[in-house]
């Protein structure tokens, strides 16, 4: 490691560790002061004792050794912030939590619910709002040339000049490219020649020895020429140099990229959808506490629309009907039933009336809708049963609205089938805004959802939902 690279990771830890003492001391201060209006807060009642200042240094030294073994102290330059706050996230957690066994084991008053949960907010917050100050910083020295890293860039052809004008239209990822190592393929069998690689390795020490060099990106296809790529990594692996494969394995247009680790080996997952993440976490963790509180307080509603439903029209009070959800998977979807019993043997008749283009069948007057049934659908009642299915988790609150096995089938065009890489939902985009009978619009609010996911947006979601709604008369 470079004398520049430690003197900036030691300034990093050392910011760092001042801003969660900061943190622990603002929480002392918030949640454990004087009862009198005038007294200055608690936290200067703590005496310096030998307890005490072990107990800081060895709860510091705790820190620090979360944060470098969550990989916060290694590089980010490539990453997006997204990593680094997950990370962050995780790393306060586990930090954190264990000062409640230590206070009750050291006799720490401070150490209450309220401290805990107020040091674990603003120690987050503080190292997210510091490390994106430090980020900016250094993005800013990079454009000015400074802070940069010396990089040489191995492979083919094609690979070594796409990715010099990458880096070279990135300024602020602050890499300096010292040279571009070239390996020709065979006609045979497209493989790149041992003696080639060894050529490289040969120039690869040499600018080790010279001292400027930091990483190595290996551009090469992943065929034959793995063994090539295990060679070169292996290489650098020993001399200690950072190495970034670029596998240009596919054209990625929508989906995502996530780094996984089997037996030591790593591996490329690649999906359409959000990543496994915490904010997923609480995203189930809500729809459950959600679903189960509106079942409770629907009951009543629940058993007046059942009288209502068997009183208006002969057959069953819910309607089941098989519909497709994440990746694929087939469940049964639970409503009120708002259509004559034989209403499935009753679709050829009514095919010609068919509103909306696409391979859905939807008709805002259609004839088999019972006068009970008219009512649920415009207040959109009949969809509540399908809390049942959020807590079966074959469904969300917020998510693309899941779609019958008729017309999944009738879906020809590739792109509109990323909708399956996340949990169908109650309620959607396309449903809390316009409603238009257009499936192409639809599905673009899909992929805008699918796309921009957040906690925030699903909130949002959520809340305009109730308007449209009881402006736009119910479901289309």
């Amino acid at each position: 490691m470079s004398q520049r690279r430690t003197a900036t990771l030691t300034l990093l830890k050392i910011c760092d560790l001042t801003v969660v003492g900061l943190a622990f001391i603002l929480a002392i201060a918030m949640t454990f002061g004087g009862n009198q209006p005038n007294e200055w807060p608690g936290i200067l009642e703590l005496r310096i004792t030998v307890k005490n200042a072990l107990f800081i240094a060895g709860y510091a030294a705790a820190w620090h050794f979360v944060l470098k073994g969550w990989g916060l102290y290694r590089s980010f330059r490539l990453a997006p912030a997204a990593r680094e706050l997950r990370r962050l996230a995780i790393t306060v957690t586990i930090a954190a939590l264990p000062l409640w066994p230590a206070g009750q084991l050291l006799g720490y008053e401070f150490v209450t619910s309220t401290f805990l949960i107020a040091f674990m907010c603003m120690a987050f917050a503080a190292l997210a709002v510091e490390r994106r100050l430090i980020r900016a910083f250094a993005r800013s020295l990079r454009r000015h040339g400074m802070n940069l890293r010396s990089a040489v860039i191995v492979g083919d052809s094609a690979g070594v000049a796409e990715t010099t004008a990458s880096l070279m239209q990135r300024s602020d990822l602050g890499y300096s490219l010292i040279e571009s190592i070239e390996l020709a393929r065979t006609r045979v069998d497209n493989l790149t020649t041992g003696q080639q690689v060894n050529q490289a390795k040969d120039r690869i020490d040499t600018l080790i020895d010279r001292g400027g060099l930091d990483e190595v990106f290996i551009v090469l296809p992943l065929d034959g020429s793995d063994t090539s790529i295990r060679e070169l990594i292996s290489h650098c692996e020993e001399q200690g140099i950072m190495v970034r494969v670029l596998t240009r394995i596919a054209d990625l247009s929508w989906a995502r990229v996530i780094v996984d680790e089997v037996a030591g080996q790593p591996v490329l997952s690649i999906m359409s959808g959000p990543p496994d993440s915490f904010g997923l976490l609480i995203k189930r963790a809500l729809d459950i506490m959600l679903a189960a509180a509106g079942l409770v307080a629907c009951l009543p509603l629940f058993l007046l629309v059942a009288v209502a439903i068997k009183f208006d029209s002969v057959g069953p009070v819910l309607f089941r009907q098989e519909r497709v959800g994440l990746n694929r998977r087939r469940f049964t979807t639970l409503k009120f039933r708002t259509m004559v019993s034989d209403a499935h043997s009753q679709q050829d008749k009514v095919e010609h009336l068919n509103e909306a283009d696409g391979p859905v069948f939807k008709i805002r007057n259609d004839p088999r809708v019972t006068r009970v049934g008219e009512f649920l659908r415009r207040t959109s009642i009949d969809e509540l049963p399908q809390l049942l299915n959020v807590l079966k988790d074959d469904m969300s609150l917020v998510g693309p609205r899941p779609l019958p096995v008729r017309d999944v089938n009738r879906m020809d065009i590739r792109w509109h089938k990323r909708r399956f890489a996340v949990k169908p939902g109650i309620t959607c985009l396309w449903q809390a805004s316009s409603r238009t009978p257009q499936f192409d619009e639809w599905i673009k609010a899909d992929m805008e959802y699918i796309d921009t996911w957040s906690l925030a947006l699903d909130l949002k979601i959520l809340l305009r939902t109730i308007p449209a709604v009881l402006l736009r008369n119910g479901a289309y």
